[in-house]
């Protein structure tokens, strides 16, 4: 089973974003994906609240395609933002946690610790929009959580470093590595995999802020074990979120 575990879903004008779930099922069907794993860009950006609702229901339109993340869009909500998490999972069935760190705004920060520690709890993997810093710092408080570091170290303000995000897996056996990036580097996926091992390792396609098809293939044709491709290509995430395939 394909799974993209890296999927954005809802309206943004500053991202020039407007997709349904009706539009990303299309899409992952002309690429062979059999489930996408979502982020309502309202809850992520704006309102967690209203987001979050929405994501649910196109969930519930396309319930053995679409897999939820609940989405925080700032730490600082407190006990609102455990309620708020604790609703998408018991209520909407929301299986991951999806939030946005970006230079002025860091998740790596005290607020951060009571969210993942409800994400231990609740079994909950965090897709965490990062750096490998950042990620060190999360996890050095609370190292049970799951963290998955979106694109890798292979985004802007994470400079585009990935041997650097390979250093902190190596370091933390909880951190994975998504695949999702702009940047196409040679040997990327094997080196992922030599380093951490596929277990660690997790597909995804940002769409539709990126062409799908282009992360696709470069797992399909990573110089990996085809079990290792597998466990890539969906059995990680699968495993993380607690879904039978």
């Amino acid at each position: 089973m394909t799974v993209d575990a890296h999927v954005h879903i809802g309206k943004s004008t500053r991202l020039q974003i407007d997709a349904d779930g009706a539009m990303l099922v299309r899409i992952a069907d002309k690429l062979g994906i059999d489930r996408i794993c979502c982020t309502d860009l309202t809850a992520l950006l704006y309102d967690m609240h209203e987001g979050n609702r929405l994501l649910y229901e196109e969930m519930r339109k396309f319930p053995d395609r679409i897999l939820g993340y609940a989405s925080l869009h700032s730490t600082h909500f407190g006990q609102e933002a455990i309620d708020e998490l604790r609703r998408c999972h018991d209520g909407y069935g929301m299986r991951g946690l999806k939030i946005y760190s970006e230079p002025g705004a860091s998740i790596a920060e005290p607020a951060m610790i009571p969210i993942l520690e409800t994400c231990v709890e609740l079994k909950m993997p965090i897709l965490a929009h990062t750096t490998p810093q950042e990620c060190e710092y999360m996890l050095s408080y609370v190292p049970e959580a799951h963290l998955i570091m979106a694109h890798g170290g292979g985004q802007p303000f994470a400079f585009g470093d990935w041997n650097r995000a390979i250093m902190a897996a190596q370091k933390y056996p909880n951190l994975y590595l998504d695949t999702t990036s702009s940047a196409i580097d040679t040997g990327y996926v094997e080196q992922c995999v030599a380093a951490v091992g596929a277990e660690r390792v997790l597909f995804g396609t940002d769409t539709p802020l990126l062409e799908p098809w282009p992360q696709l293939v470069k797992i399909r044709e990573a110089r990996i074990s085809e079990a290792d491709r597998q466990l890539i290509l969906g059995g990680n995430i699968l495993r993380l979120m607690g879904v039978a395939a």
